[in-house]
């Protein structure tokens, strides 16, 4: 972990700024830890991802949806490209022409609030920094693998979206694209998305519309994402904090997203 990140990272519920430890593990092995001693606080990093939150800490809709994410993600890049297949859109224009939307700028730090297997990875500038999150630790073992294949460079973090680990202003682009319509506190996730952002910065959120989850709530596999008897899709465009400037709300794909962007205020 680079010192730049370190400095950015803090406990997800306190806010407190964490440090480096080392301990030894039961077979003696050095093991590597995020540590707050003054709030006793202590996150484990496995396979070089510090783990800001365990199963049994996750409730509601989240805990459901971590489930179906690592079940499935083994498979999930193939339903993806199936599913959007079967609506009609290609899974490589779409990603590459939401990415090309962000406004990403040499150096900037990006973050990707639900990195999920890292399927915006080929599609990503080089020269920025991209932190990416996710609450389940299956996808993010497929996007470490992703990474090494590809050559790319990202710090990943096991943690809630409605908790997000790092200090105030930090991101200079802060992304969501797809997963939102599961979390568990949308409101609670966008106002974590604004206070992760600096001034000026550009938060975008992208995910299906109703439309979509009834076209798809029948197919094997895909299926399982859809059937939210829960509560039905709704754009989440009246929970975004007020005061934030340059809104933009629109449908794409013949109805079939919803995006949502603007920025925090300087």
């Amino acid at each position: 972990m680079s010192p730049k990140t370190l400095e950015i990272l803090c406990s997800p519920v306190e806010r407190a700024p964490l440090d480096l430890a080392t301990d030894a593990s039961a077979n003696g092995e050095a093991v590597q830890f995020l540590v707050n001693r003054e709030h006793g606080l202590k996150f484990q990093i496995r396979d070089g991802i510090p783990i800001f939150v365990e199963p049994h800490q996750i409730t509601g809709i989240n805990s459901r949806f971590r489930g179906i994410y690592d079940s499935w993600a083994p498979f999930y890049d193939l339903l993806s490209r199936v599913g959007l297949y079967f609506l009609g859109v290609s899974e490589a224009e779409l990603r590459k022409e939401f990415v090309g939307g962000l406004g990403i700028k040499a150096g900037d730090r990006v973050l990707a609030t639900s990195i999920g297997t890292g399927s915006d990875l080929p599609f990503l500038p080089r020269n920025c920094d991209y932190y990416g999150l996710d609450l389940s630790a299956g996808m993010l073992r497929i996007c470490l693998k992703k990474m090494r294949k590809l050559g790319a460079s990202a710090e990943l973090f096991l943690g809630q979206a409605e908790h997000l680990p790092f200090l105030e202003e930090s991101f200079d682009v802060v992304y969501q694209m797809g997963g939102i319509n599961f979390f568990s506190d949308q409101a609670k996730a966008i106002h974590e998305m604004v206070r992760v952002a600096r001034r000026g910065s550009k938060i975008v959120i992208m995910d299906e519309t109703e439309k979509v989850a009834r076209r798809l709530e029948h197919i094997p596999g895909i299926k399982a994402w859809f059937r939210h008897q829960h509560r039905p899709i709704v754009p989440p465009t009246k929970l975004i904090p007020p005061g934030v400037q340059q809104v933009e709300y629109r449908e794409l794909y013949d109805g079939q997203a919803w995006y949502l962007s603007f920025r925090k205020p300087r």
